[in-house]
């Protein structure tokens, strides 16, 4: 009796070691894919400038929530121009979009759609926001923006 005790225990050690060194191995992921390569979350005020998608040229992160207020002064307008585009396609880009608020109404881009083409606000702000799922990953986008 001793020694199948002494094994029962010794087996849920086991496990129990391998729990937590999975638990712990999700916890990292899980603060890399909250975090992404960068913060996300900024105002762009300069003349001019380029932004890009988390990790870009490198597949964006799951999970990510990144919003850029582009701000000019009154009386100016933004263009934005996509140089390099790809995000995760689906029907309605439910899944990983990109959301384009000109100052109309906002628009949802995913897949291929945008390279190369440019957008003008109305005003002198553009909301560019952008989300990713728990799944499938694509290289993002690269924007430049002038006033």
């Amino acid at each position: 009796m001793f020694y199948v005790s002494e094994m029962w225990c010794y087996h849920w050690k086991w496990k129990l070691q391998h729990c937590l060194c999975l638990f712990t191995t999700y916890i990292i992921f899980v603060q890399q894919a909250a975090h992404g390569c960068y913060d996300c979350r900024t105002v762009l005020t300069d003349p001019s400038g380029v932004f890009t998608s988390p990790c870009f040229p490198s597949d964006y992160p799951n999970s990510q929530a990144c919003k850029w207020i582009i701000r000019a002064p009154h009386g100016f307008i933004i263009q934005l121009t996509f140089i390099d585009f790809d995000i995760e396609e689906a029907p309605g880009c439910i899944y990983d979009s990109l959301t384009l608020d000109n100052g109309e109404s906002p628009m949802n881009l995913c897949g291929i759609t945008a390279k190369g083409l440019s957008y003008n606000s109305t005003g002198n702000e553009m909301i560019v926001s952008f989300k990713s799922d728990f799944s499938i990953q694509k290289k993002g986008f690269n924007a430049s923006y002038v006033r």
